[in-house]
């Protein structure tokens, strides 16, 4: 199976909640088959899918959903 990878990056730092909550609503979507928070920037977010199942545009609106307003990077 042959992943892609992309960033989401966030204006602003996320609060343990917000991380948490992004990565639910991430790993609630078919396809997705991690999500990483950034360890020294707390604004990204490192996400692995199949973009034969899941587009990035369905990533995106999966954490607007939970109020967060992301960025892919890498696209």
């Amino acid at each position: 199976m042959s992943y892609a990878n992309v960033l989401m990056h966030f204006a602003a730092r996320l609060d343990d909640r917000q991380v948490d909550d992004a990565r639910a609503a991430l790993a609630a979507v078919a396809g997705v088959a991690r999500v990483e928070p950034g360890r020294k920037l707390r604004q990204l977010l490192l996400v692995d899918y199949d973009p034969r199942v899941v587009s990035a545009q369905a990533l995106i609106d999966a954490v607007r959903h939970r109020g967060l307003a992301p960025r892919l990077v890498g696209m």
